[in-house]
């Protein structure tokens, strides 16, 4: 076990580089294949030294060693966020299938995180794959008839309340891409998931979200990316999903 776990962070931080490209490319409408790595601020090309996780962005401070520019904290965050995930990922599953959903699940919830994070939106060519991948896993693991509804329902759900929310107040409440990424959770976790990630979700984004706003003294109608959330109800499910419904049931069991 020690060593799945090991390996699986070593790759979370390698896989966590990529989705540094991810991260700042697709919402770019950049390649993601070339050109290779380079600064953000002055575009030099990274050497391979330039480029380990973790390391270089330590050993250099941050900062291009090119034009001493800053280098975002986003960077190595991803990487060491990705390598514990992946890591504890390992120690939770184990030598079993379920281990190959949940990293790539867990890779595409962090991409899409920062992205929403960093620019408010949740790129279709993260959603709509993660919708189909989802519903081939579920396939594989004998829960394809639980991942199909999840993604219509996921979709459906949020599209309802933001038709409902439209109507009533006059203006959009949720984003479409918001619809898409609850389907992509329905898909990899099934229907079962959505009523404890939709509470989840909507209750701590709106106590955040109050915080954020009082705080900041920004108007209410400000803009708060609700993808982060999503996608650590999502998370949650995945990880302690089974134990947290059994808690229920047992808490309302009749005595």
């Amino acid at each position: 076990m020690i060593f799945l776990v090991a390996g699986c962070v070593l790759l979370g931080l390698v896989f966590g580089s990529f989705a540094n490209v991810l991260v700042y490319r697709l919402p770019r409408g950049e390649s993601i294949v070339s050109p290779g790595s380079r600064c953000p601020s002055c575009g030099h090309a990274l050497s391979w030294y330039e480029n380990i996780p973790l390391a270089s962005w330590l050993v250099l401070r941050g900062h291009c060693r090119h034009c001493d520019e800053a280098i975002s904290i986003r960077y190595p965050l991803l990487e060491l966020c990705l390598g514990l995930t992946w890591g504890y990922m390992a120690w939770h599953f184990g030598w079993e299938m379920e281990l190959v959903t949940a990293l790539i699940f867990s890779m595409m919830l962090w991409v899409l995180t920062w992205i929403d994070l960093e620019t408010g939106l949740l790129p279709d060519v993260i959603t709509l794959p993660g919708i189909a991948i989802g519903i081939v896993f579920g396939m594989v693991l004998g829960h394809l008839q639980d991942s199909v509804i999840g993604a219509v329902a996921g979709y459906s759900l949020f599209w309802l309340v933001a038709r409902v929310f439209l109507l009533l107040t006059g203006r959009e409440g949720l984003g479409y891409g918001d619809f898409k990424l609850l389907a992509m959770l329905g898909a990899f976790l099934g229907w079962q998931a959505l009523p404890f990630v939709i509470f989840i979700s909507s209750f701590c984004g709106a106590v955040i979200g109050s915080i954020y706003l009082l705080l900041t003294r920004k108007h209410v109608r400000a803009q708060i990316p609700f993808g982060p959330y999503l996608a650590a109800s999502g998370m949650i499910w995945l990880l302690w999903g089974s134990d947290l419904l059994r808690w229920y049931l047992d808490v309302i069991k009749p005595a």
